[in-house]
């Protein structure tokens, strides 16, 4: 069954649509219209989504333009009184995957939302050009520096970085790319980003790399159970550095601002850590592994940046846009 998302300033349109799609055991998120629509939709991942054309501030023209412009893919059924053939037209014009006319019956409604869902396109990562990714490379490279640099003012000792690898997947290249490590406990550090760039950036240790970090860090024994505090808070700081310097640099790059969620630190097996957040959304993900030298102690990392497909797209031509750097 689907999640469904009803948005409609009319509360008993609203009521309607709800006893339909729950009776055919959709779970159903109102919204009284569209702004909290948007909010919903960017925050509760939709399956599908069923808009009224005309409400207060923004009408259902608009939702649909700006649910694409903050990446929100999910499939809109306009459900409307116009039976204008001009306005069934422009609503497919702007991306709507059907129009549906007031008062809409249980059938036509139900076949709608199942058409919908099964029909909804799924991202799937493609080759790279060779000029994307050098263009991708020397901007990931650019930020890891910065983390580095970030990092060596932390321990107030050399860093040597080890020059990151970049590669696109989709969810369900995880489990080969992870191998392993994808049912072993890890340490993470995740932070969600939005603006010109909407996603989640994950910060992955395997924990006896993380506890050699810490130790670095701080001169302490991060394998001591009483130091479980010290562990996360290090690894939480190293994060918000991390994914920071990355992403900062994008944004500089782009000449668009992002902003950030608080990072959130947690242990578990990192399939289920990364695949609890993003399997809803289905987005690529740009895989960045790395590797830090501190105080000649191996440590490895791999940062796991996700982007929407429409962010990835404008990353690319944003990117493509910057003059190239010099031999």
């Amino acid at each position: 069954m689907a999640r469904v998302l009803v948005v409609d300033d009319a509360r008993v349109a609203r009521a309607v649509l709800r006893e339909v799609l729950e009776g055919a055991g959709h779970e159903v998120i109102e919204a009284a219209g569209a702004e909290a629509g948007l909010q919903a939709a960017v925050e509760q991942h939709p399956d599908c989504i069923t808009a009224d054309l005309l409400m207060p501030g923004l009408d259902g023209l608009a939702l649909i333009d700006t649910l694409r412009a903050r990446g929100v893919h999910a499939p809109v059924l306009v459900v409307t009184a116009d039976i204008q053939k001009s306005t069934h037209e422009e609503c497919l014009r702007r991306g709507a995957a059907a129009v549906l006319g007031k008062p809409v019956s249980a059938a036509q409604l139900l076949q709608a939302v199942l058409d919908a869902v099964a029909g909804r396109p799924r991202p799937h990562a493609r080759r790279l050009e060779e000029a994307e990714l050098d263009a991708l490379q020397e901007a990931i490279n650019i930020g890891v520096g910065r983390a580095a640099a970030a990092l060596n003012e932390l321990v107030q000792h050399p860093v040597t970085l080890v020059p990151p690898r970049v590669e696109l997947l989709d969810v369900d290249d995880l489990p080969r790319v992870f191998g392993p490590l994808g049912k072993t406990a890890v340490s993470s550090v995740e932070m969600a980003f939005h603006g010109a760039l909407e996603g989640g950036a994950f910060l992955i240790f395997p924990q006896p790399s993380a506890s050699r970090l810490v130790a670095g860090l701080t001169g302490e024994d991060a394998l001591d159970e009483d130091l479980d505090s010290l562990r996360s808070g290090t690894l939480t700081e190293i994060g918000n550095v991390l994914i920071n310097s990355v992403l900062g640099t994008l944004g500089n790059l782009l000449e668009r601002p992002l902003r950030y969620s608080s990072p959130v630190y947690e242990e578990g097996p990192a399939l289920a850590l990364v695949t609890t957040e993003v399997h809803a959304r289905q987005p690529l993900l740009l895989l960045v592994r790395t590797g830090f030298r501190i105080r000649e102690t191996e440590i490895e990392g791999s940062p796991l940046l996700l982007f929407e497909l429409r962010s990835y797209d404008e990353l690319l031509a944003g990117l493509a846009e910057r003059p190239r750097a010099g031999p």
